[in-house]
């Protein structure tokens, strides 16, 4: 549990950045009006998100989850890739990078 504690704080920057990021670019570029209540959703799921990785470690800790190939730090590093890629996705917008994104259809050669 200590380790999901540690890297909480990455968590908690990764969200920020990525709700940062959506403000500047939805009244920055979008001209959206500010809009408080979805702040404090965005907010209030992070919170949600950080107590959930609480909970998950403490059950890590009491049954060995990772016999089946899941780990906290899997799952922790994964979120925070997830929400990175989320601010950097808003930050190419920001600065006006077109970004294509490939469906797995695409992929698919059958």
């Amino acid at each position: 549990m200590n380790e999901i504690l540690k890297m909480l704080p990455v968590l908690f920057i990764a969200i920020i950045i990525n709700i940062a990021a959506g403000i500047y670019y939805n009244i920055g570029n979008m001209n959206m009006a500010f809009d408080i209540k979805k702040l404090l959703a965005g907010l209030i799921k992070a919170f949600i998100i950080a107590a959930i990785f609480v909970g998950t470690s403490f059950c890590f800790e009491a049954t060995d989850l990772s016999s089946i190939g899941i780990t906290p730090m899997l799952m922790m590093t994964s979120a925070i890739t997830l929400y990175v890629g989320k601010a950097l996705t808003s930050l190419a917008k920001i600065l006006g990078v077109e970004i294509n994104i490939k469906s797995n259809k695409e992929n698919d050669n059958t």
